[in-house]
């Protein structure tokens, strides 16, 4: 304001009142989404939800009966609260409380979760020094499968909707054979869209605020 002000010569107030008033414009922050989607993603999502959309007119009844949803997320040994969560009630005489910023933690585990509308089915955790392949997740859809069949009675002869996203080994050769031989239905997932996965913006979310500022010392 103050740089304008000096290069046309009026004063900032009148400049304020060029840019608010006459113009009408603001100066605005941009706002953080997870991707920037292409027209082609866009135009996929739209594709993908409308498929979905007619599965669940189809059966409104049944359709989040038969749903099963899961995915994978690091959880670490210690992770520091934010400033916000570490919040707390004080009397205007008593002193600010402090904390020391700790950073995550080297120590960590990949945790594998599914889920229903009922409740939790499968929790997996991998070994140290391991990553998820295709045969590894082949291995997890078989023993979601028997999960289902211990804790739902008649979830399988429904037919179960799982919902996941498109990651590499979720999409492998294996994983697709697990899921097919699962009796499994997959409900189409567009990419980069993490907005779409109930365990991230909700299982996890809510999982990760409560351990945040809790340690541990080993798996």
């Amino acid at each position: 304001m103050s740089r304008l002000a000096e290069e046309t010569g009026i004063s900032a107030g009148a400049v304020w009142t060029i840019i608010h008033g006459k113009l009408d414009k603001f100066k605005v922050s941009s706002r953080w989404v997870p991707r920037i989607l292409s027209p082609f993603q866009k135009d996929t999502r739209r594709q993908c939800c409308q498929e979905n959309l007619k599965l669940l007119t189809e059966d409104p009844e049944n359709f989040f009966q038969r749903l099963v949803t899961g995915y994978e997320t690091w959880v670490y040994h210690r992770d520091s609260e934010s400033k916000m969560e570490s919040m707390q009630w004080k009397h205007k005489s008593s002193p600010t409380p402090k904390m020391c910023r700790f950073e995550k933690s080297a120590g960590k585990v990949m945790a594998t979760v599914f889920w229903d509308e009922k409740g939790l089915l499968l929790l997996e955790f991998m070994p140290q020094k391991t990553t998820i392949t295709g045969q590894t997740y082949a291995n997890t859809v078989t023993a979601l499968r028997e999960a289902i069949k211990e804790k739902r009675r008649g979830k399988l002869s429904a037919g179960v909707l799982l919902l996941h996203d498109k990651a590499p080994v979720h999409m492998s050769a294996k994983s697709q054979a697990a899921i097919r031989q699962c009796g499994f239905q997959q409900l189409n997932h567009p990419p980069y869209n993490p907005d779409l996965a109930p365990s991230d913006y909700f299982l996890f979310r809510v999982m990760k605020k409560f351990l945040r500022g809790k340690r541990f010392s080993s798996d």
